[in-house]
């Protein structure tokens, strides 16, 4: 009797999960599903799931005809990199120093530097165009990377953070014992076994710069600038919304995201609970 207990109880547990991805999933597949159909047919009533038709035709139009989202694209690749790549170097040699060193404050910096995730950026954001005008960088790339990479670099300091206290310091001081300096055995063992860690740190920081949509929309005024969450608003006029073509954007917006997150949640979870019961 336990054993058919607990094969209804895990059954039922199951079903309960499945439900719950189809929920989540849902979303996704209207998205994909409205992307290859037509303006009339998105409007039909009752809907349908796939089209008689198929209209690949939207993605080309997307893509390279009419909307040229592949500028867009690119833009978001460039903000987003930069956001990755910056966050990973200022971030990297900050998380080393809080696992590494104890100082007398240290708890209280960790907490002041998590706390920044409880501010909206859009708290912050009349003082940083303030900033940016003043210096000149109004309608530049850089005004949204450094204000992206502010409010990513607090969590990528903490994915990190868990990441080098797992590693054994036992390892760098043998090095040390070797000949190698502090930079060269961080350089060459403490990085490599780090690796999968500022992967996903980086790809964390990636994706906050991917869907930067508030800076972005403040920072920058010149079309031929924006990025894929600037223009995606291209597809709304003032009567009419394409909802056939808007989704087929869509779809391609979200698929570097898609597959990043893919390879790393794993790495994420781990360097989220890394660490965590550590004084």
């Amino acid at each position: 009797m336990k054993n058919k207990g607990r094969f209804i109880q895990i059954s039922l547990t199951h079903i309960i999960m499945i439900l719950f991805l189809v929920m989540l999933l849902f979303p996704t597949a209207v998205m994909l599903s409205t992307s290859f159909k037509t303006f009339d047919s998105v409007l039909t009533w009752p809907p349908t799931w796939i089209s008689e038709d198929l209209q690949f035709v939207n993605y080309w139009t997307v893509w390279v005809g009419e909307y040229q989202f592949y500028k867009p694209f690119l833009n978001s690749i460039l903000i987003a990199g930069s956001v990755g790549i910056l966050s990973l170097t200022l971030g990297t040699p900050a998380a080393y120093a809080m696992s590494r060193y104890q100082f007398k404050g240290r708890k209280l910096f960790l907490f002041s530097v998590l706390a920044t995730q409880m501010f909206s950026p859009i708290v912050l954001l009349v003082p940083l165009y303030k900033i940016v005008i003043n210096l000149g960088l109004i309608n530049t790339f850089t005004s949204v990377i450094v204000g992206r990479t502010a409010f990513a670099l607090p969590m990528v300091i903490w994915l990190l953070l868990g990441y080098f206290e797992n590693i054994p310091r036992g390892l760098e001081e043998a090095a040390m014992v070797d000949g190698c300096s502090l930079l060269k055995s961080l350089y060459r063992i403490i990085l490599p076994l780090a690796g999968p860690g500022i992967a996903t740190a980086g790809i964390y920081a990636f994706i906050m710069g991917w869907n930067d949509l508030m800076f972005s929309l403040t920072f920058i005024n010149d079309a031929s600038m924006s990025p894929i969450t600037l223009a995606m608003s291209d597809f709304v006029g003032k009567n009419v919304v394409l909802w056939h073509e808007m989704m087929a954007a869509a779809v391609i917006s979200i698929l570097p995201v898609a597959i990043l997150f893919s390879f790393v949640q794993r790495f994420l979870v781990q360097g989220l609970t890394a660490g965590a019961v550590k004084g």
